[in-house]
């Protein structure tokens, strides 16, 4: 038998890898990216050609490598005709380009490339178009009647709008990270809390045992069926967001197999798949194995243990960490990982105490209840204070993997589900401390003064203690009232505190599904200044006046149409006197805080009067930040940066 010293040494060893593992988290930080967008085309966005640059095909690029299987684009003419020859093609050379070819001699007009993405990494669908236009003879370009059909922003199904794809990813993923962490922190319980004192009595190794039984018997394979159903339907919803919410199409074999053999995320569900099926094998020979060697048994909670380690790193790598640039990949991964070990450790443990432990106490007297909950939870506590200081930390790191600025908080889907996730588990932390920091102690306190008691009891009759011994069987009979009461209040509040973490788990899913684009909801689109088009609807330019940092000079800056595509950046500086400064030079740069595109520069040309000007591209709607940068002929640098929302 495994002796006592081997299982504390695994205990201590578990308990100093994990902070160790933090460490490593903290030591390299993750910045992530966001889905499979586009970075840049051939022909650029929002081109006019002439007939001699006629392309014969669309370059495009991506921020991630593709699924080939299930990403694809074509091409489109203002009669909602395709002018694409054939099927989109992603380079086998550069699994981040996808090219589509045109047929020849296209006739003048505008023309609308529309494109569908699946991340390689993470599996998230993606769909956006972009327009460029041919030229006559004469240099203009046939006016286009009504709207462009076609033309899209960049959207997913993370942005905030619950339809069909979306409402099954979250009920998916929410089921699969319900039964994960519960799954996983049984384990943890039956591996690192129960059976691991010699001086346990008979009665709380029997409570043990049988809350092992009731685990095995009753929730061990329910819940891994759960997850194996909830498996498959991630699966399916994957093939209706590829789809476009094409029932009849999302079982046809060649889809599954593309989106199974193609890319990290198949490979990882397919992972996830074994791993639930060994399980279930295992739970399966625990309950239907009456008499087994002593070995077997004591290996059996490790093999369980290796499998839920195992399905949480499946789970980590087909999530959005795995979508994260390839030198940070480790770390991201790392960041996810720890965060559902956390959570396992934690909320995984309350939900077993809930559901497991706390029914088999109901069989025991009251007193004896008190004495097994003072037993178990001084074990239970190390365990969740390690998962607690890891939710703590790694929850704003991973917050950063998707986020890029504090108004996102505010503005979109995925901060404000944060929020009110960040409140749950501060609720949650405030619970836990009641019962931990007052109450517990509170009841350890009276049991022993209660066994103090008992032990005045037995000490044999004197003269002087015949008096007292109806005072003391008064004050112990009252005690083990207040005793009671204090036991049945905490088993109360131990039973109802994982719904909050049952409500974070909630939000969690919602993070999941909202943490696409991070692009909050925009006023409906309306035609922009497309080449061609006789209606332009009306435009409201974006202007503002700001100081820099040092506060030297005063900027104006315009940008207008202030919409995604081709903008004209106007800034105007005024020195410290109130005065124009033409004596400099002035650089903008800007960066997409939705999403990661990078950061893109524009150099103004000034008109000699302290204006600066220059044409620019904004590459999608949404939150925009600007950092304008001066330039003085001592080569000083005087920066400030502006936030503003260009709409559709």
């Amino acid at each position: 038998m495994i002796s006592l010293q081997f299982w504390r040494f695994i205990r201590h060893c578990f308990l100093l890898a994990l902070p160790l593992a933090l460490g490593l988290v903290l030591l390299f930080p993750a910045v992530g990216e966001a889905h499979a967008i586009l970075l840049k085309s051939d022909p650029p966005a929002d081109a006019k050609l002439s007939q001699s640059q006629q392309p014969g095909q669309v370059r495009m690029w991506f921020s991630e490598d593709l699924n080939p299987a299930t990403s694809s684009a074509y091409v489109i003419n203002p009669a909602n005709q395709r002018v694409s020859v054939g099927t989109s093609l992603v380079l086998p050379t550069d699994v981040r380009e996808m090219d589509v070819s045109l047929q020849p001699n296209l006739p003048p007009s505008v023309y609308v490339v529309i494109w569908r993405t699946q991340s390689a990494a993470d599996g998230h669908v993606l769909t956006g178009s972009f327009i460029f236009s041919i030229a006559g003879p004469d240099g203009t370009v046939p006016k286009v009647s009504g709207p462009i059909p076609g033309q899209i922003t960049t959207t997913n199904p993370g942005t905030g709008q619950f339809d069909l794809p979306t409402s099954l990813s979250f009920l998916m993923i929410t089921f699969t990270d319900l039964g994960v962490i519960f799954w996983m922190g049984a384990q943890l319980w039956r591996t690192f809390v129960l059976e691991i004192s010699e001086h346990d009595s008979e009665e709380q190794r029997a409570t043990e045992q049988r809350a092992e039984e009731r685990f095995a018997r009753r929730f061990s394979l329910p819940v891994l069926r759960l997850l194996l159903l909830a498996n498959v339907g991630i699966l399916l919803g994957q093939a209706l967001s590829v789809t476009g919410n094409r029932w009849d199409q999302i079982f046809a074999p060649s889809l599954l197999a593309g989106l199974l053999l193609n890319g990290h995320f198949g490979t990882f569900w397919l992972m996830r798949m074994v791993v639930i099926i060994l399980a279930m094998a295992v739970g399966t020979y625990t309950v239907l194995s009456k008499r087994r060697p002593k070995i077997i048994s004591e290996a059996l909670p490790w093999a369980n243990l290796v499998l839920g380690l195992a399905l949480l790193i499946a789970v980590t790598l087909s999530g959005h960490a795995a979508a994260v640039s390839n030198n940070l990949l480790v770390y991201a991964v790392l960041i996810d990982w720890l965060h559902l070990l956390a959570a396992s450790l934690w909320i995984g443990g309350m939900m077993y105490l809930s559901a497991i432990y706390l029914p088999v106490l109901k069989e025991r007297l009251p007193l004896e209840r008190t004495s097994s909950l003072l037993t178990i939870l001084p074990r239970f506590s190390p365990l969740a204070i390690v998962g607690v200081l890891i939710m703590a930390i790694t929850g704003p790191l991973n917050a950063t993997v998707h986020m890029t600025s504090l108004d996102q908080l505010i503005t979109t889907a995925y901060g404000r589900t944060l929020v009110i996730k960040s409140l749950l588990v501060g609720g949650l932390l405030l619970t836990s401390a009641i019962h931990v920091g007052q109450w517990r102690p509170r009841l350890e306190k009276d049991y022993k003064r209660y066994q103090g008691l008992l032990a005045k009891k037995l000490q044999p009759e004197t003269k002087e203690s015949t008096s007292r011994e109806a005072i003391v069987a008064q004050q112990a009979k009252k005690l083990e009232g207040s005793i009671t009461a204090q036991t049945a209040r905490m088993s109360k509040i131990l039973r109802w505190e994982p719904a909050l973490g049952i409500a974070v788990l909630l939000c969690t899913g919602l993070l999941n599904v909202f943490a696409g684009t991070l692009q909050p909801a925009a006023p409906p689109p309306q035609p922009g200044p497309v080449p061609g088009q006789q209606t332009v609807a009306p435009v409201t330019p974006f202007n503002t006046t700001v100081k820099t940092s040092d506060n030297q000079f005063t900027i104006k800056l315009n940008v207008t149409p202030n919409r995604f595509g081709p903008n004209v950046f106007t800034v105007s500086v005024l020195d410290s006197k109130g005065a124009p400064d033409t004596n400099i030079g002035v650089s903008l740069y800007t960066r997409m805080m939705d999403m990661d595109m990078g950061i893109q520069s524009v150099n103004l040309q000034p008109d000699g009067k302290g204006n600066f000007t220059a044409n620019g591209d904004l590459a999608m709607a949404g939150h925009w930040e600007i950092r304008i940068q001066i330039r003085t002929p001592e080569n000083t640098l005087h920066e400030t940066k502006v936030t503003m929302v260009t709409s559709s």
